[in-house]
């Protein structure tokens, strides 16, 4: 019996096309990886196009697969019996000599022949025909402009006669926004996401492909979250190294299918192996996903957080609501500001270490080529789904994010905001997936991510406000940079200026510097001479970024409690948002 959990997506395609719903349907996501599912026989791990010709269209007379690598053939997967009647029909059909053809143009050209003999031919009518075609997007890309491929495929998706027998085209493409927009947005095809492999199908694949792991089937599938079933086996292959007599695997062999007899048997793994599995995870998710998508390694908690009293207070009581699973009770994400250098990534950071779990964040996924970058996004957001619970850091999110009314760039961050919205809003991943939008200018955000259902809870940050929070945040950016450091070591600070994170930071490197080069040890006459000739620059911009946060905030028990005063004033958030426009308008920002 198949595995339900895996193939939930293949019912509803089916289902689609008994009840005449369309001929032609767009796979997309997880195209690339193998399909496991149980039969009388054992289980099988196998690719998408042998999936569906054996189980999908197990009875159709001729299945044809098509790409640019290979070419037009048709195809019964390891059936050799079935694969000589599928030629044998192909002669009889188009001629004993005819060459099926490598050349896109031509190869649809001879499906086009072929369905049309099928038609009025001699052969039965009831023929059943099914077109698998892998790499859609390359063969109809988002910038096609001359569209003769575009127009072929759109011809048979309309066709009435197509629709009324049993022919079927399956185009499989990993991201749905290469694909020509014509071909996705016609109302005659239907997309059918195929998802990451979800923790029940990753247990299966374990149990039955790993017997050697089977008794830990559980906690590896509940570790491998965020895996295709082809990295889980890499990763499980990596884990324990083969036997002194075994023969490399060949490169393709992950896909070939495998029955659970066949599975290596051996001792079931040790907890111990948490660290060596956590890593292999890290490095094949970020394969998947290439230069897209980072995994930050949060190694402290709240605790380590100086200043921000209000904030960490409210992160720590969230991170112990997502830890006893009151996940409905949690924002669905934060947005963090304040001016640079003041700590947003590190607070960010320290909330994913305080809960226990991941923290990613989305690299440079914008393309220079038509529908790369919301192909990126896709895969990315995909990624993330099956990780949860996880917290996802965008920095510089004013840039990142897109808006809604973006012009010159073909409508392209328009859609990357839509992309965003839409995931950041789905309250099916509430405190499973934790947005933390990090910006020096909330101001730039569309207005859509910042409201409540998205990332509902806007936390502005501060400098050290006084000598207390200035002395706590050199002894956590000490402990931070590993430098050993005790109030009685501190120089007098009530007399110094304003100090942002970074600035601490730096002046502790300048220490550590100067420390070794004299070698003596960092104490405060030391730190003391060194804050003497450090200059931190301050200008009309820091001051907008201040003001930013300030008028961003969602609760004014964020502010400093002499700010917080004096904004409950009468006037006095009018007076700071036209000292905003003021700044703004002079170009500060």
């Amino acid at each position: 019996m198949e595995h339900s959990l895996q193939v939930e997506w293949v019912k509803s395609l089916r289902d689609s096309y008994l009840a005449g719903g369309a001929s032609m349907y767009i796979l997309h996501g997880n195209v690339a990886d193998v399909v496991g599912n149980e039969e009388p026989g054992g289980y099988v791990a196998e690719p998408l196009p042998d999936y569906l010709t054996r189980k999908l269209f197990g009875s159709y007379d001729l299945v044809l697969h098509y790409d640019l690598g290979r070419g037009l053939r048709a195809f019964a997967a390891s059936d050799a019996k079935r694969l000589t009647q599928m030629n044998a029909l192909l002669a009889r059909v188009l001629g004993e000599r005819v060459e099926l053809p490598r050349d896109p143009t031509q190869a649809l050209r001879v499906i086009d022949r072929l369905i049309a003999l099928l038609l009025v031919g001699a052969e039965p009518a009831s023929r059943k025909l099914a077109v698998l075609i892998d790499y859609a997007d390359m063969l109809c890309p988002a910038e096609d402009r001359a569209g003769e491929h575009l127009a072929t495929l759109l011809n048979w998706a309309r066709s009435p006669v197509i629709r009324k027998v049993n022919i079927v085209f399956i185009l499989m493409t990993d991201g749905l926004a290469r694909l020509h927009p014509l071909l996705i947005q016609s109302g005659h095809t239907e997309e059918v996401q195929v998802p990451l492999p979800n923790e029940a199908t990753r247990r299966a694949f374990i149990e039955h492909q790993f017997l050697r792991y089977a008794g830990n089937a559980q906690r590896l599938a509940a570790m491998s979250a965020g895996l295709t079933l082809a990295n889980l086996d890499r990763m499980l292959r990596m884990l324990t190294p083969a036997p002194p007599t075994a023969q490399p695997a060949a490169p393709d062999e992950v896909v070939k299918p495998v029955t659970g007899a066949q599975a290596p048997h051996g001792p079931a793994i040790s907890p111990q192996a948490d660290t060596q599995l956590t890593a292999l995870k890290k490095g094949l998710i970020e394969a998947q996903v290439p230069g897209l998508l980072e995994f930050l390694a949060p190694s402290f908690t709240l605790d380590l957080v100086a200043g921000h009293t209000t904030a960490k207070e409210r992160l720590a009581n969230d991170a112990q609501l997502v830890r006893e699973g009151h996940l409905d009770a949690v924002p669905m994400g934060y947005l963090i500001c304040g001016p640079v250098g003041v700590g947003k990534t590190f607070l960010a950071l320290c909330y994913a270490g305080t809960v226990g779990i991941p923290c990613v964040t989305i690299r440079n996924f914008r393309s220079k080529y038509v529908g790369e970058t919301e192909a990126n996004l896709e895969r990315v957001l995909g990624v993330i789904r099956e990780l949860g619970p996880v917290a996802v850091i965008i920095d510089e999110a004013d840039a990142a994010v897109g808006n809604r009314e973006a012009e010159g760039d073909s409508g392209t961050s328009a859609r990357v905001f839509a992309q965003l919205a839409s995931q950041m809003g789905d309250t099916r991943y509430r405190g499973r997936v934790i947005w933390f939008l990090l910006t020096c200018r909330p101001d730039l955000l569309p207005i859509d991510l910042k409201r409540q259902g998205r990332c509902e809870e806007h936390i502005p940050l501060f400098y050290p406000q006084n000598t207390q929070e200035l002395t706590e945040m050199f002894l956590a950016m000490g402990k931070k940079a590993k430098i050993k450091l005790e109030v009685a070591g501190l120089p007098d600070l009530s007399k110094t200026p304003a100090l942002s994170g970074a600035d601490i930071e730096s002046i502790l490197t300048r220490a550590r510097r100067e420390a070794f080069l004299r070698n003596q040890p960092v104490d405060a006459s030391l730190l003391e001479e060194i804050l003497k000739n450090f200059r931190s620059i301050r200008g009309a911009a820091h001051e907008l970024q201040w003001l930013a946060a300030v008028l961003e905030s969602s609760d004014l028990r964020y502010l400093p409690p002499d700010l917080r005063e004096k904004v409950q004033q009468p006037g006095a958030m009018e007076a700071l948002t036209r000292r905003f426009a003021e700044l703004e308008a002079l170009g500060a920002g």
